[in-house]
C-alpha cells in the first residue's frame, strides 16, 4: 500500500458500491459497443432484398422524373401565375406521381418481409399524394396554398418516404422536390 492509501483507511461500503456501479456501467458500455460493431446486423432497416423489384422501380421513377420536368417546363410557358394555373400544374404533376407509384406497385416483391416494407412505403406515399391533392384543391379554388405535408415523428412524411428509397437504390422514387 502507498502512504496515501494507508492514511485514508479502508473504503466504506458506500464507496465500494459506487466504484462497483461505475465499473459495471463501463463494462456494459464496452459490451454494447462490441455488439454494435461486431455482432449487430449491418443491414438497413428498410432494405428490400428483391433487387429486381427495386431496379424496376428506379426505371419507372426515372421516367416519372422526366415527365415531371416536362410538366414543370410546360407550366411555366402557359401559366399566368394565378393560383388556378398553378393548381392545374400541381394536379398534372400529382397525376404523374400517382401513376408512377401505381406502376411500381403493380408488381410486388415475393418475400413477406419485402412485401411488408413495400406496403408501408405505399401507405406513406398515398398520404403524401393526398396532401398534394389537398393543396391542389385549394389552388383550384383560387387560394394561395403550399404543400402542407403530414408529419411523421416530427418530420415531413416525404423524409420517411425518401429514407426508404436511399438504401434500396431507387432515389428517383423519392418525393419530387419542388414539382
Amino acid at each position: 500500500m502507498t502512504a496515501a492509501a494507508q492514511r485514508r483507511g479502508p473504503l466504506s461500503r458506500r464507496q465500494l458500491w459506487a466504484r462497483s456501479a461505475v465499473i459495471a456501467m463501463i463494462l456494459v458500455i464496452i459490451v454494447m459497443w462490441i455488439y454494435a460493431f461486431v455482432f449487430a446486423d449491418k443491414r438497413a432497416a428498410a432494405k428490400v432484398d428483391d433487387t429486381g423489384w427495386t431496379k424496376r422501380a428506379e426505371q419507372i421513377c426515372s421516367r416519372r422524373g422526366d415527365l415531371l420536368d416536362k410538366n414543370a417546363a410546360d407550366a411555366i410557358k402557359v401559366s399566368d401565375g394565378s393560383p388556378q394555373a398553378v393548381g392545374r400544374a400541381v394536379a398534372k404533376a400529382t397525376d404523374i406521381i400517382e401513376a408512377a407509384v401505381d406502376e411500381v406497385l403493380s408488381v410486388r416483391p415475393e418475400a413477406a418481409q419485402d412485401q411488408k416494407l413495400v406496403r408501408e412505403w405505399e401507405r406513406l406515399y398515398r398520404i403524401y399524394i393526398a396532401d398534394r391533392r389537398a393543396a391542389e384543391a385549394k389552388l383550384a379554388n383560387g387560394e394561395n396554398a403550399e404543400l402542407n405535408e403530414t408529419t411523421l415523428n416530427g418530420s415531413p412524411i416525404s423524409a420517411t418516404i425518401d429514407d426508404f428509397t436511399k438504401p434500396n437504390h431507387m432515389e428517383a422514387c423519392a418525393t419530387p422536390p419542388g414539382r
